[in-house]
């Protein structure tokens, strides 16, 4: 018995919890043998599939129980979520406060990120104009893919960083600056 089975057993009654016990991925298997723990009354480290199958079999009452411990893991599991997220918005924060910094202190932009920008842009379309318009050489097809992937990343990255949701919060924060200035 393994914890595949265990998640399949479990799956009418918790299916966030049996879902992860059948595809562990990273911390969230964690989590779901965690609440699967606490359903049973078992410490983690004493849960085995063996164990938590013949205590399933044996409450009566285990489907209530699966049920609210898989409630409960869905708001860990987006807990989670949040906090990963929360760790992508201060990057992203802190690359604003950078650029901010810089031209503070010096009065002027950083022009070395602008020259990387058009870099990876221009690379990016002269690379599509090649793939468009050239036959590959038999060898080389997967190291040109791995590069176009590459920039294909980068591009997306640098239309992120210009034109995404924190430029567009930013201009927004200039114009609520700007009115609020004028009308002093």
């Amino acid at each position: 018995m393994d914890w595949k089975s265990i998640g399949s057993k479990i799956l009418e009654y918790a299916p966030e919890i049996g879902s992860a016990l059948i595809n562990p991925v990273g911390a969230v298997s964690g989590l779901a043998i965690k609440a699967l723990s606490d359903v049973l009354g078992v410490s983690e480290g004493d849960l085995t599939p063996e164990k938590a199958a013949a205590l399933i079999s044996a409450d009566p009452e285990i489907a209530l129980k699966a049920k609210i411990a898989d409630n409960d893991f869905i708001i860990k599991k987006r807990d989670q979520e949040i906090k990963g997220l929360q760790v992508k918005l201060q990057d992203v924060a802190s690359a604003r406060t950078r650029e901010t910094e810089i031209v503070r202190i010096t009065g002027k932009k950083d022009i070395n990120l602008y020259v990387l920008a058009w870099f990876v842009v221009a690379g990016f379309f002269v690379l599509v104009g090649l793939l468009c318009f050239h036959t590959l050489p038999l060898g080389s097809t997967s190291v040109v893919f791995m590069l176009f992937g590459a920039l294909a990343t980068g591009f997306g990255q640098v239309l992120q960083y210009f034109f995404g949701s924190s430029a567009s919060s930013q201009a927004k924060t200039n114009l609520m600056a700007a009115g609020a200035t004028a009308g002093k």
